[in-house]
């Protein structure tokens, strides 16, 4: 049931997409003349649902996407016909990435507790790079991850570090090649969507001292398929970058970096005609940057 709804989900999201760029509309006007007529929906929710990872669900959202077909010229029927049996039906599936606001909250909140964890009010990430490789399979293989955190009172001396699953799943992904701490203590949710780790630091550290450290998380079998690479931090960030290095037999036939704070969600579809992508900001956060991919049949 799972492929046969990611199959639908592809298709849905390769059809808006191609309908959106022969249109030659960008995804705020399209928003905005949707919200006009009577079909409210945000940006991240159109966004997702032209990258595929999240397809649309319920009565309010097929109306959204009735009038999708108005607005981009469509024959009715043309993208609701290829959407899965789910949402014809109307129930809600559990939501993908973003996941819902109160779960998510809820769910890291409890795996912080479970990992025993101390609140991260007093630490400031000064600098992230995160460098991704993606696999023959459009999947990512491995994610290195450098950081550079200062303390801003008191002592820190472990960091705790969320995952999200793209869908739920009881295989947690693996944290290994760590430099500058060891991995202490590891949880998965129940829910399957959230995991987490504790990093106990080789020297902890105090107020205004910095720390660095890096670790690399690998994908064993078994785990979901992760076309996506994305950073959140819970205050500003001096740096924040993202590399995505694509398989080169495997370039993806989309690209699309996405920026989502309090105050509003943007995106941007990116070009990999040299197998590579990358997303850079200053003074970002609180919010989570990101970069996903697809393949178009």
């Amino acid at each position: 049931m799972t492929e046969r709804n990611d199959e639908h989900r592809g298709a849905f999201a390769a059809a808006l997409r191609a309908a959106i760029s022969e249109r030659g509309i960008t995804l705020a006007r399209l928003q905005r003349r949707l919200v006009d007529e009577g079909n409210p929906v945000s940006m991240a929710t159109l966004s997702y649902w032209r990258s595929g990872a999240r397809q649309p669900e319920g009565a309010q959202s097929l109306s959204v996407v009735e009038g999708l077909e108005d607005q981009l010229g469509m024959n009715r029927g043309q993208l609701t016909g290829l959407l899965g049996p789910s949402a014809r039906l109307g129930p809600l599936a559990p939501p993908q990435l973003p996941f819902d606001e109160v779960r998510e909250l809820r769910e890291t909140a409890e795996t912080l507790t479970a990992l025993r964890a101390a609140t991260q009010d007093a630490l400031r990430d000064l600098s992230t790079q995160v460098t991704a490789f993606v696999g023959r399979d459009g999947a990512v293989e491995s994610i290195t991850m450098r950081s550079l955190v200062q303390a801003t009172k008191g002592a820190i001396a472990e960091i705790p570090l969320i995952d999200v699953a793209p869908v739920e799943t009881d295989v947690m992904s693996e944290i290994s090649d760590v430099i500058g701490g060891r991995v202490d203590r590891e949880y998965l949710h129940p829910g399957g969507l959230l995991s987490g780790v504790v990093i106990a630091l080789d020297e902890p550290i105090t107020t205004g001292a910095t720390t660095l450290f890096e670790f690399t998380e690998r994908f064993p079998a078994g785990y979901p398929p992760r076309q996506s690479v994305w950073h959140a931090t819970s205050r500003p960030a001096r740096e924040t970058l993202i590399w995505v290095r694509f398989h080169p037999d495997a370039p993806p036939t989309w690209c699309e970096e996405y920026c989502e704070t309090s105050d509003e969600y943007v995106t941007a579809m990116r070009s990999v005609a040299h197998g590579a992508v990358h997303v850079a900001k200053h003074g970002f956060g609180p919010g989570v940057l990101g970069i996903r991919w697809g393949y178009d049949a």
